[in-house]
């Protein structure tokens, strides 16, 4: 934090318990790939807005 402002980050987070152990739980990120989703629209609607 080099400006001294908190950011509070969200992440999903996926919560399992591990089988044949007590009180173990494994801990997953999920993948948000929505954002990557657009940015390759938009740049496909630029490549072809570009060689057209």
């Amino acid at each position: 934090m080099i400006s001294g402002k908190e950011v509070a980050l969200q992440r999903k987070l996926k919560i399992e318990p591990i089988e044949g152990s007590y009180n173990s739980y494994a801990v997953k990120e999920k993948r948000d790939w929505s954002g990557n989703i657009y940015l390759a629209c938009v740049a496909a609607i630029l490549a072809i807005a570009f060689f057209t």
